[in-house]
């Protein structure tokens, strides 16, 4: 019974061993680096958060099925690409930790190995033997000590029977420029974290001169409105054209100044452009868009009763039509039509009947504006411009900053530091060879020129 169970256990063991070690992989970042970024070019090639319409238009019923029912559209939310994430945080933590140890002993701990011994001079690559009498003239030490001082660093003297010996070092805490590469990492993810879960990015579409405190999110296959914490007023927008002879007008720039309401106080006005936007409270509006919404005034006739009543409709919108159950929806404006002239398509829906389709122009009606007991006419037409707004949150970002600052640092110190130790070893008294001996982690070029400076300047005072 005994020997069942130890054999249980030491399965467990080997199961967990061989997890551990699959996760302290290095190939296992390499995978999963080159999988994020794979999975980034294919999330750049498909539209992310777009209409389902416009998915089923694009790549036909059955791919879109396939493709939506892998979270391809929204793939940046889905619990698989958590999963590959949290993947890799697992493998940089358990990497890093099963390194660190000897590391931090290595920076933060005063080494034991100040002396220079025979046996550890077959483990350096630069090793150099000079004659004591080369560098004594009566002050070998007070010359090592100038010469390491300078090169790399301040010594530490450490005297034993026949010899003493000093050690000099510097870049020590250039091994953690690996560990704070690793960290940066953690926190970009951290931050995209944030970003994903606790952000939003939205659409709002603003008149001159109106105001909304609303914005359209995407979710999923539908849409939602959001309500935001302060108000926001298109004051003007503006188009800019290029000065292009004989050529059609082509938009230059396009602006809107825009004015933050708080309490129906006005808080802050700026105007915004393309890549210029509006910061407040954490959100970001961006200059997205642009158009014109034209409104229609409608003349109902009644041909019974002769009663006239005016509508006013938005291109797009349905409204109610007086004295029924009816509805009117305003679907096109044209300013010319057959050389009928100014124009607008109704479409005129009834209960249990088929919508039906009128065109309306502009002056004395005409007998095919009119629809069963109604007759329409187009009264005026005005014109306003809006100016379409992206508006995003996303609390992650400032991590994100921080975590790209924090790679920075580490790369700078991983490849532009390292740590270099260097021993000198003299004789107490006159006669024999003092030895040089010198390492470093990285960039060992770089290291041997020093030494060889040192070994020099050791030997140009004798």
């Amino acid at each position: 019974m005994e020997t069942s169970k130890a054999k249980v256990e030491k399965t467990e063991k080997g199961f967990i061993a061989i997890v551990l070690d699959l996760f302290r992989s290095v190939r296992l970042s390499i995978f999963l680096l080159i999988l994020l970024a794979i999975l980034s070019i294919i999330g750049t090639l498909i539209k992310q958060n777009g209409d389902s319409a416009e998915y089923v238009q694009h790549y036909g019923p059955n791919l879109y099925e396939i493709l939506r029912f892998f979270v391809l559209f929204d793939m940046y939310h889905s619990w698989w690409f958590s999963a590959i994430l949290a993947a890799l945080v697992v493998n940089l933590v358990l990497c890093s930790l099963d390194r660190l140890s000897t590391v931090w002993r290595q920076v933060f701990r005063q080494s034991a190995a100040y002396d220079l011994k025979d046996s550890m001079l077959k483990t350096f690559s630069n090793v150099e033997k000079i004659p004591y009498q080369n560098i004594s003239g009566g002050n070998a030490e007070a010359i090592v000590q100038s010469q390491l001082n300078k090169y790399f660093g301040r010594p530490k003297r450490v005297e034993t029977e026949g010899a003493t010996t000093f050690f000099s070092e510097k870049g020590r805490f250039s091994r953690l420029g690996v560990y704070i590469t690793h960290l940066s990492i953690l926190v970009i993810l951290m931050g995209g974290l944030l970003g994903s879960r606790f952000g939003f990015k939205g659409f709002a579409t603003i008149f001159e001169g109106e105001t909304t405190n609303r914005v359209v999110v995407r979710m999923g296959d539908g849409e939602a409105p959001k309500t935001l914490p302060f108000s926001i007023r298109c004051d003007d927008f503006n188009i800019a054209y290029y000065d292009l002879k004989g050529q059609e007008r082509q938009v230059k720039e396009y602006s809107s100044r825009l004015t933050v309401l708080e309490d129906g106080k006005e808080v802050l006005t700026r105007t915004i452009r393309v890549n210029h936007p509006l910061h407040y409270k954490g959100l970001s509006f961006y200059q997205a868009s642009y158009g014109m919404r034209r409104e229609v005034v409608l003349g109902v006739v009644n041909k019974r009763s002769k009663e006239t009543e005016h509508l006013r409709v938005q291109e797009g919108m349905t409204v109610p039509l007086p004295h029924g159950m009816a509805f009117v929806q305003l679907l096109k404006y044209a300013p010319q039509i057959h050389n009928m002239g100014e124009g607008v398509q109704l479409a005129i829906f009834r209960p249990n009947r088929e919508p039906e389709g009128i065109w309306v122009f502009k002056g004395a009606p005409k007998p095919d504006q009119g629809a069963d007991d109604l007759t329409f006419t187009l009264e005026g037409v005005t014109s306003k411009e809006y100016t379409g707004l992206q508006v995003a949150r996303d609390p992650g970002v400032w991590v994100v900053w921080v975590g790209s600052a924090l790679m920075i640092l580490g790369l700078v110190v991983s490849f532009f530091f390292s740590h270099q130790r260097v021993w000198v070893r003299i004789p107490n008294k006159p006669g024999g060879d003092a030895v040089v001996a010198g390492t470093a982690n990285k960039n060992r070029i770089g290291f041997e020129s020093a030494f060889a400076q040192l070994v020099q300047g050791m030997r140009s005072k004798g």
